[in-house]
């Protein structure tokens, strides 16, 4: 199943890359979608949502929304549309940093020139004023950054953070979407089974994080998760046995969970107790 992760620029042309891959492979784009996934599972405005995702968040919203929460869902989202039989084009949110360690997984940037994305803007925009144009653009861009450093530590502009990136400037977004489509056929981006299982194993690590963060019992631990061939290992401190117990059944109940080797403490417990359960 072809797995394709992009970021862009605003007019760098990317969603028409995107478009185009959609209907070369066949694939579903996921980008807006996931919008209203989050707002229904964080009980938070769809609004909310927006502004995290596009780091456009204000005072208030920094007071009142659990952005830890948010960003832990948000990987929870993409990881199941990553897991999709059919493959898919996931566009934005932090894909191409969650799916770095996942062999067939082809992450792509696309961009352009300052000038020729201001340009494209004030004529998708039917707009005159340039300055107009420059700051919409500026600002997009100040917020993209801030989001992926704020919650992946990413610089969005290293290219070493993608398999490839493109100019538009020099090339159409035809162009992209063939020489993608290359890459996607090419045997170092064949889907193995070894990198379906470290697929999997990334996605069960978000899936046990998010399991953990929305549970009542569990939602103010701060547990470290790790996944090896399915077998989940938690760690940290939390409150009490009974809260390092729920840990572990929650993150046992995650579809493709092996075993679960708990390794949490509570305050009294020696640094090292505890085992596979």
């Amino acid at each position: 199943m072809p797995l394709i992760a992009m970021n862009r620029e605003m007019g760098s042309l990317g969603k028409d890359v995107a478009r185009g891959l959609s209907q070369a492979l066949g694939l579903k784009v996921h980008h807006h979608e996931i919008i209203d996934h989050l707002a229904n599972r964080a009980r938070v405005r769809k609004s909310h949502v927006i502004s995290f995702l596009e780091g456009t968040q204000g005072i208030l919203e920094r007071l009142t929304v659990d952005n830890l929460k948010l960003r832990i869902l948000t990987a929870d989202e993409i990881m199941s549309a990553s897991e999709a039989n059919e493959g898919a084009i996931l566009r934005g949110w932090g894909a191409t940093s969650l799916l770095k360690d996942v062999p067939h997984a082809v992450r792509v940037c696309v961009s352009a020139s300052r000038r020729e994305r201001v340009k494209r803007m004030m004529k998708r925009l039917d707009m005159e004023d340039q300055n107009a144009a420059e700051r919409i653009v500026d600002q997009n861009d100040e917020a993209a950054q801030a989001v992926m450093r704020r919650h992946f530590h990413i610089d969005v502009r290293d290219i070493n953070e993608y398999d490839v990136g493109f100019n538009t400037d020099r090339m159409t977004a035809d162009q992209c979407v063939e020489k993608i489509m290359q890459m996607v056929r090419s045997p170092q981006f064949e889907e193995t089974e070894q990198s379906r299982g470290k697929l999997r194993d990334v996605a069960i690590m978000h899936h046990v994080r998010a399991a953990l963060r929305t549970h009542q019992a569990t939602a103010h631990c701060y547990v470290k998760t790790a996944v090896l061939y399915g077998r989940v290992t938690l760690e940290g401190v939390v409150d009490d046995s009974e809260q390092r117990n729920a840990c572990a059944d929650i993150a046992g109940r995650i579809k493709g969970v092996m075993d679960v080797d708990n390794r949490l403490r509570t305050a009294d417990m020696p640094a090292r107790r505890g085992g596979s359960i």
